[in-house]
């Protein structure tokens, strides 16, 4: 893709008739000679313009309508087609394997390092607990195989999404433990979290001696995954 228009949805913008819209955004401004669309497209003021009333409008304003079948691959959602509608419900589910069937890449999370109860840190796991921006589609609660990307540097982590249930908490927060790496000091930084895959969901252990045992072999079972899937996509 050469260039990207965002056109912000504002409640002016929502006013736009469909005709208004083909004039105003299409013709105007993009000069279009070829429009290419999905069945379901729907545009202009209460969704009322769909791609038969934007190819009638084509013959008017000179640019023709190609309509492309909504595309549907492998296991992702059962056959579903692909849209941001499911990408959302697979990392809902913390189904990380569909989600980046359908992106195309593991699913992302990015935030800033903030300090938590530092419990990792007693634990002998230390993680970056990131304060995920508005809107963000954050997995369902759990364990996961993924990356935490910090200062240009790629590390593989244990990420954990969930409100601790050890410890009574009540916040729902995403934490990465960068497996393998002493000492870093990743507060006020921006990072990136990519969820590769789940491991288990979250539980509560009867004692810490159980909870430690469970983190080392997450740790583990992450180590692995993390490095076959590099292996096999050639980092």
């Amino acid at each position: 893709v050469d260039a990207v228009l965002v056109l912000p949805f504002t409640a002016e913008f929502s006013q736009l008739s469909p005709a208004d819209f083909v004039v105003k955004v299409l013709v105007d401004k993009l000069h279009a000679k070829a429009v290419i669309e999905g069945p379901n497209f729907r545009f202009g003021h209460r969704a009322a313009g769909n791609v038969d009333l934007l190819a009638e409008l084509g013959t008017t304003y000179d640019y023709e309508v190609e309509v492309i079948d909504l595309f549907v691959c492998g296991e992702a959602g059962d056959g579903e087609p692909f849209s941001s509608t499911l990408t959302r419900r697979l990392v809902a589910e913390g189904d990380m394997a569909g989600a980046a069937e359908v992106l195309g890449r593991p699913h992302r999370v990015e935030g800033v390092v903030v300090r938590g109860a530092q419990r990792g840190r007693e634990l002998g796991f230390p993680t970056a607990n990131v304060e995920t921006l508005p809107h963000t589609a954050i997995p369902a609660d759990g364990v996961y195989a993924g990356w935490l990307t910090a200062a240009g540097e790629r590390m593989p982590a244990a990420i954990s999404v969930g409100t601790n249930p050890q410890f009574d908490g009540k916040e729902r927060t995403v934490e990465a433990y960068a497996i393998d790496r002493e000492g870093l000091d990743l507060y006020g930084l921006h990072v990136a979290v990519d969820f590769l895959a789940y491991v288990r969901g979250m539980l509560k252990f009867d004692t810490l001696d159980d909870l430690l045992r469970a983190m080392a072999a997450d740790v583990e079972t992450c180590r692995a995954l993390t490095r076959t899937y590099d292996h096999e996509h050639g980092h």
